[in-house]
């Protein structure tokens, strides 16, 4: 059992990822958040553009090492899990800053969108953070060796899906069932 709950935890992280970086990849989507985040520095100037592409970049990659270290060993996956949760915990502290600060920093999540961050962002994020730390137990506790069946690999595919739907239409689904205010105050 532990061997697909690592499965499905860790194609998860990678799913999220993946659709944050191609949406992000789209011209502008986030260069606007880049250029305030670049705003609240003590910097003259700031490639907005680079930092907007490498961000994307970096997410393209984790999630494509996260994807492609299925098949691989424990030490890659761990390893890729473990960034995945220390970035997941930066863009939580980010919209902790914001929410506390009441900075308006737009979500570029997974694109660009209308809602800025704030604490329905922490909470989201919060929980992605869980689940990538989940997926680096369940892949360090399991036998390395353990045989993973395609049935099993499939179920823990369709969670990972809906797992990764559930994370894209977040903003969405705070939308249509709560008001932001509701979820923001702490």
């Amino acid at each position: 059992m532990l061997p697909y709950a690592a499965l499905a935890l860790q194609m998860a992280v990678a799913g999220v990822f993946l659709v944050s970086a191609v949406a992000k990849f789209r011209p502008t989507a986030n260069e606007e958040t880049w250029s305030i985040l670049a705003g609240l520095l003590p910097v003259r100037r700031f490639p907005v553009r680079a930092a907007s592409r490498v961000h994307a970049a970096a997410e393209l990659a984790l999630g494509l090492t996260l994807l492609g270290g299925l098949a691989a060993g424990t030490v890659l996956r761990a390893a890729a899990l473990s960034a995945a949760a220390l970035l997941l915990s930066a863009f939580t502290a980010l919209a902790a800053y914001a929410a506390r600060s009441q900075t308006a920093i737009p979500c570029s999540c997974f694109g660009r969108s209308s809602s800025l961050l704030g604490w329905s962002h922490v909470w989201r994020n919060l929980v992605l953070t869980g689940v990538a730390l989940s997926g680096l137990v369940c892949t360090v506790a399991a036998d390395p060796g353990a045989p993973v069946r395609p049935g099993g690999a499939a179920i823990a595919a369709v969670v990972a899906l809906v797992v990764t739907a559930l994370t894209v239409f977040y903003d969405d689904i705070v939308d249509l069932f709560g008001t932001p205010d509701r979820l923001q105050r702490v």
